[in-house]
Protein backbone atom coordinates (compact mmCIF):
# COMPACT_ATOMS: atom_id res chain seq x y z
CA UNK A 1 0.00 0.00 0.00
CA UNK A 2 1.39 3.40 -0.80
CA UNK A 3 1.95 5.82 1.87
CA UNK A 4 2.11 8.59 -0.28
CA UNK A 5 -2.15 7.96 -1.35
CA UNK A 6 -2.77 7.68 2.13
CA UNK A 7 -1.26 10.69 3.21
CA UNK A 8 -3.15 12.37 0.25
CA UNK A 9 -6.13 10.83 1.43
CA UNK A 10 -5.43 12.59 4.72
CA UNK A 11 -4.93 15.99 3.57
CA UNK A 12 -8.26 15.15 1.45
CA UNK A 13 -10.21 14.58 4.36
CA UNK A 14 -8.87 17.08 6.43
CA UNK A 15 -9.69 20.21 4.03
CA UNK A 16 -12.84 18.29 3.27
CA UNK A 17 -13.75 18.72 7.12
CA UNK A 18 -11.74 22.17 8.18
CA UNK A 19 -14.23 24.18 5.56
CA UNK A 20 -16.98 24.92 8.03
CA UNK A 21 -20.70 24.17 5.96
CA UNK A 22 -24.16 23.60 7.56
CA UNK A 23 -23.49 20.44 9.30
CA UNK A 24 -20.66 21.68 11.35
CA UNK A 25 -22.80 25.52 12.38
CA UNK A 26 -25.34 22.94 12.70
CA UNK A 27 -22.93 21.07 15.53
CA UNK A 28 -21.23 24.57 16.80
CA UNK A 29 -25.07 25.32 17.33
CA UNK A 30 -26.81 22.32 19.16
CA UNK A 31 -23.55 21.73 21.56
CA UNK A 32 -22.45 25.37 22.62
CA UNK A 33 -24.28 25.30 25.92
CA UNK A 34 -23.76 21.52 26.30
CA UNK A 35 -21.63 19.87 29.21
CA UNK A 36 -19.27 17.75 28.25
CA UNK A 37 -21.45 14.83 29.23
CA UNK A 38 -23.96 16.57 26.75
CA UNK A 39 -21.72 16.59 24.20
CA UNK A 40 -20.61 13.16 24.58
CA UNK A 41 -24.12 11.81 24.67
CA UNK A 42 -24.80 14.19 21.48
CA UNK A 43 -21.92 12.61 19.10
CA UNK A 44 -22.42 8.88 20.37
CA UNK A 45 -26.37 9.10 20.13
CA UNK A 46 -26.28 11.87 16.98
CA UNK A 47 -23.14 12.21 15.53
CA UNK A 48 -21.60 9.29 15.68
CA UNK A 49 -25.13 7.60 14.40
CA UNK A 50 -25.19 9.88 11.51
CA UNK A 51 -21.71 9.09 10.73
CA UNK A 52 -21.68 5.51 10.43
CA UNK A 53 -24.97 5.33 8.82
CA UNK A 54 -25.27 8.00 6.19
CA UNK A 55 -21.45 9.15 5.40
CA UNK A 56 -19.95 5.80 5.93
CA UNK A 57 -22.28 4.82 3.43
CA UNK A 58 -21.74 7.91 0.68
CA UNK A 59 -18.04 7.32 0.87
CA UNK A 60 -18.42 3.70 0.15
CA UNK A 61 -20.83 4.44 -2.75
CA UNK A 62 -18.23 6.97 -4.01
CA UNK A 63 -15.32 4.69 -4.67
CA UNK A 64 -17.65 1.80 -5.87
CA UNK A 65 -19.67 3.80 -8.45
CA UNK A 66 -17.21 6.59 -8.88
CA UNK A 67 -17.94 7.00 -12.41
CA UNK A 68 -21.54 7.27 -11.64
CA UNK A 69 -21.97 9.21 -9.24
CA UNK A 70 -19.67 11.38 -10.80
CA UNK A 71 -22.25 11.50 -13.54
CA UNK A 72 -25.26 11.41 -11.80
CA UNK A 73 -24.36 14.20 -10.14
CA UNK A 74 -23.60 16.26 -13.03
CA UNK A 75 -27.50 15.47 -14.05
CA UNK A 76 -28.92 16.03 -11.11
CA UNK A 77 -26.89 18.31 -8.95
CA UNK A 78 -29.00 20.90 -9.62
CA UNK A 79 -31.89 19.44 -7.41
CA UNK A 80 -29.30 19.19 -4.72
CA UNK A 81 -28.51 22.11 -4.50
CA UNK A 82 -31.76 23.72 -4.14
CA UNK A 83 -33.07 20.97 -1.78
CA UNK A 84 -30.11 21.57 0.20
CA UNK A 85 -30.70 24.94 0.13
CA UNK A 86 -34.20 25.04 1.54
CA UNK A 87 -33.31 22.93 4.18
CA UNK A 88 -30.27 24.80 5.13
CA UNK A 89 -33.04 28.04 4.85
CA UNK A 90 -34.66 25.96 7.76
CA UNK A 91 -32.26 24.96 9.62
CA UNK A 92 -31.40 28.67 9.68
CA UNK A 93 -34.93 29.43 10.54
CA UNK A 94 -34.76 26.83 13.57
CA UNK A 95 -31.53 28.27 15.17
CA UNK A 96 -33.28 31.82 15.06
CA UNK A 97 -36.44 30.52 16.61
CA UNK A 98 -34.41 28.35 18.96
CA UNK A 99 -32.90 31.81 20.54
CA UNK A 100 -35.93 33.82 20.42
CA UNK A 101 -36.72 30.89 23.02
CA UNK A 102 -33.84 30.91 24.76
CA UNK A 103 -32.54 26.85 23.94
CA UNK A 104 -30.16 25.12 22.05
CA UNK A 105 -30.85 24.06 18.59
CA UNK A 106 -32.50 20.27 18.81
CA UNK A 107 -30.50 18.58 16.10
CA UNK A 108 -31.35 14.97 15.82
CA UNK A 109 -30.82 12.05 13.85
CA UNK A 110 -33.15 12.74 11.24
CA UNK A 111 -32.29 16.26 10.65
CA UNK A 112 -28.13 15.69 10.35
CA UNK A 113 -28.88 12.77 8.16
CA UNK A 114 -30.77 15.38 6.09
CA UNK A 115 -28.36 17.98 5.92
CA UNK A 116 -25.74 15.05 4.90
CA UNK A 117 -27.92 13.48 2.15
CA UNK A 118 -28.53 16.64 0.76
CA UNK A 119 -25.38 18.52 0.61
CA UNK A 120 -23.92 19.29 -2.83
CA UNK A 121 -20.55 19.82 -1.07
CA UNK A 122 -20.84 16.18 -0.15
CA UNK A 123 -21.73 14.66 -3.72
CA UNK A 124 -19.30 17.13 -5.72
CA UNK A 125 -16.48 16.24 -3.45
CA UNK A 126 -16.31 12.81 -2.22
CA UNK A 127 -16.07 11.63 -6.25
CA UNK A 128 -12.43 13.64 -5.89
CA UNK A 129 -11.68 11.86 -3.00
CA UNK A 130 -12.65 8.16 -4.43
CA UNK A 131 -10.98 8.54 -7.42
CA UNK A 132 -7.55 9.43 -5.41
CA UNK A 133 -8.76 6.17 -3.23
CA UNK A 134 -8.82 3.96 -6.14
CA UNK A 135 -4.97 4.46 -6.57
CA UNK A 136 -4.46 1.88 -3.57
CA UNK A 137 -4.94 -0.68 -6.02
CA UNK A 138 -6.02 -2.47 -3.44
CA UNK A 139 -9.61 -4.02 -4.81
CA UNK A 140 -12.70 -1.91 -4.78
CA UNK A 141 -13.21 -3.31 -1.40
CA UNK A 142 -10.57 -2.58 0.90
CA UNK A 143 -10.22 0.98 -1.08
CA UNK A 144 -13.97 1.31 -0.27
CA UNK A 145 -13.20 0.81 3.58
CA UNK A 146 -9.86 2.40 3.69
CA UNK A 147 -11.62 5.78 2.34
CA UNK A 148 -14.64 5.38 4.76
CA UNK A 149 -12.31 4.69 7.78
CA UNK A 150 -10.53 7.98 7.05
CA UNK A 151 -13.24 9.60 6.58
CA UNK A 152 -15.26 8.47 9.58
CA UNK A 153 -11.49 9.10 12.03
CA UNK A 154 -11.02 12.91 10.45
CA UNK A 155 -14.67 14.18 10.88
CA UNK A 156 -15.14 13.05 14.50
CA UNK A 157 -11.57 14.64 15.41
CA UNK A 158 -13.17 17.35 14.01
CA UNK A 159 -16.26 17.52 15.82
CA UNK A 160 -14.16 17.97 18.31
CA UNK A 161 -12.75 21.08 17.25
CA UNK A 162 -16.05 22.59 16.24
CA UNK A 163 -17.50 21.82 19.43
CA UNK A 164 -14.92 23.83 20.48
CA UNK A 165 -15.04 26.69 18.36
CA UNK A 166 -18.72 26.42 19.77
CA UNK A 167 -18.27 27.13 22.95
CA UNK A 168 -15.05 29.74 22.61
CA UNK A 169 -17.52 31.77 20.63
CA UNK A 170 -20.34 31.68 22.86
CA UNK A 171 -17.97 33.04 25.49
CA UNK A 172 -16.61 35.67 23.04
CA UNK A 173 -20.36 36.71 21.19
CA UNK A 174 -22.64 35.85 24.34
CA UNK A 175 -25.84 35.37 22.91
CA UNK A 176 -25.42 37.04 19.46
CA UNK A 177 -23.41 33.56 18.93
CA UNK A 178 -26.63 32.02 18.29
CA UNK A 179 -27.71 35.23 15.61
CA UNK A 180 -23.81 34.41 13.82
CA UNK A 181 -24.79 30.88 13.24
CA UNK A 182 -28.29 31.74 12.13
CA UNK A 183 -26.78 34.55 9.23
CA UNK A 184 -24.14 32.03 7.94
CA UNK A 185 -26.69 29.43 7.71
CA UNK A 186 -28.49 32.13 5.52
CA UNK A 187 -26.13 32.93 3.48
CA UNK A 188 -25.02 29.27 2.97
CA UNK A 189 -28.66 28.87 1.78
CA UNK A 190 -28.33 31.99 -0.53
CA UNK A 191 -24.92 30.91 -1.80
CA UNK A 192 -26.67 27.11 -2.23
CA UNK A 193 -29.12 28.51 -4.35
CA UNK A 194 -27.57 30.74 -6.45
CA UNK A 195 -24.83 27.53 -7.21
CA UNK A 196 -27.93 25.45 -8.19
CA UNK A 197 -29.40 28.31 -10.43
CA UNK A 198 -26.19 28.94 -12.40
CA UNK A 199 -25.76 25.07 -12.83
Amino acid sequence: MDINIINKLFVFWAIFYITPGPVWLSVMEATRNLTVTEVLRFFFRVFLTVNLSIQVSQAIICVVFVELISQLFSDIGMWFYLLGSAYTAYLSYKVFKSKQLKANLNLTVYNLAIIMLLSPKIWLLFPSGAVIATQLNQGIIVNSLIFAVMMLLVSNLLFVLYVFIGKLGTKLLKDNFAYLSCFLLALFSVFLLLEGMNL
